[in-house]
């Protein structure tokens, strides 16, 4: 059923698809916090388009499956099995259980066919006259688990010597575990594909959703506030989506009214303050530098003496402020973009930092 709130984005997906096309470049890897509308880009966007120039699709979610590993190479196995055997139903969604993939009820687990490695299905798959596109959503939680890496570089190899038939987007919420699979020099996805940052939406964006809010209601909305309410939100389209939603079920509800219920809603399951007593205070003092001011170098003198001065110390280390980076890059409290740059993961908790923290 089609979404009346989803704003397409096709100029971009164009873009992409037609660089894999023609051989610009065999993979992207396109990064953005969670609830940026990574998931639903490449499916309502990239998947019709990429039908559209000739690809056979695959879409999987590493952050869906339970057991990603397993699952992923169970349902790339049914994708190439659809190719193999002339299917007319090219494209696969992996949002289907693993016994219904494989057909085989409840059958004992002997009885479920052995399943290729990862190079020799991309083989398969690479065989059919069609080109293919892998989808592959949230990629860095497969670098997460342990005991994977034989399937990564499995995975490596099928996809090098296969460039000509297969093009990959891959999409990562968090930079940390994407460099663990692309950037690292011994990682076996080493510069394997052109990083991007996921484009923020703009006021078109917004414009889009205050005409939906007309039509439905016949009530008109401030458009400049709307969109400044947008980036106060760090261009969060999930948030923005969930307010315009509560006006149009309830019409005379005010916008101020409404984003001010659902943040609160928000920030009711997400509890910044326990993220902010979670932290050390040399975290705390960083992570508000990069919440201020994204060009920020934490490591700098300047800022060094900055930190120092707000903890009471007389001074704070290169190694100390490395520390402190590197512990809150594993709780995933922070990355970096693709230009390299500290970020928040959270922007809800980026907003609460900016407006309860001194």
């Amino acid at each position: 059923m089609k979404d009346p709130l989803f704003f397409h984005r096709r100029e971009y997906a164009s873009k992409l698809i037609n660089s894999l096309k023609d051989g610009i470049t065999h993979a992207f890897t396109l990064f953005a916090p969670r609830r940026m509308g990574k998931t639903q880009f490449l499916l309502q966007d990239v998947l019709p388009l990429a039908e559209q120039n000739g690809f056979n699709v695959f879409y999987f979610s590493f952050m869906d499956s339970t057991n990603p590993a397993t699952d992923f190479q169970t349902a790339l196995y049914q994708f190439a099995q659809n190719i193999q055997t002339g299917n007319k139903t090219k494209t696969f969604l992996s949002s289907i259980s693993k016994i219904e993939i494989m057909s085989v009820g409840l059958e004992r687990e002997s009885d479920k066919p052995e399943i290729p490695r990862l190079s020799d299905l991309l083989n398969l798959i690479a065989a059919d006259n069609q080109p293919s596109l892998l989808l592959l959503d949230e990629i860095q939680e497969l670098a997460r688990l342990p005991d994977t890496d034989g399937l990564i570089r499995s995975f490596r190899t099928g996809l090098d010597v296969n460039q000509n038939k297969i093009k990959t987007i891959f999409t990562g919420s968090s930079t940390n575990g994407l460099r663990a699979m692309f950037n690292d020099n011994k990682a076996p996805f080493f510069h394997f594909a052109h990083a991007l940052d996921f484009p923020l939406l703009g006021k078109d964006f917004t414009d889009f959703l205050a005409d939906i809010y007309q039509n439905r209601t016949g009530n008109n909305i401030d458009k400049t506030a709307l969109y400044a309410l947008f980036e106060r939100l760090y261009h969060t389209p999930m948030y923005m989506r969930a307010i315009i939603q509560d006006m149009i079920l309830n019409p005379s509800a005010s916008l101020a009214a409404a984003a001010a219920g659902r943040i609160e809603e928000l920030r009711a399951s997400h509890n910044e303050m326990s993220l902010w007593q979670q932290m050390k205070p040399l975290e705390r003092a960083i992570i508000r530098d990069i919440a201020t001011n994204p060009y920020t170098s934490p490591y700098s003198s300047e800022n060094r003496r900055k930190y120092a001065a707000m903890l009471g110390v007389a001074t704070i280390s290169t190694s100390s402020t490395q520390g402190a980076i590197r512990r809150m890059e594993r709780h995933d409290w922070i990355s970096r973009d693709a230009g390299g740059r500290l970020i928040i993961n959270s922007p809800l908790f980026k907003t609460w930092i900016m407006e309860n923290i001194e």
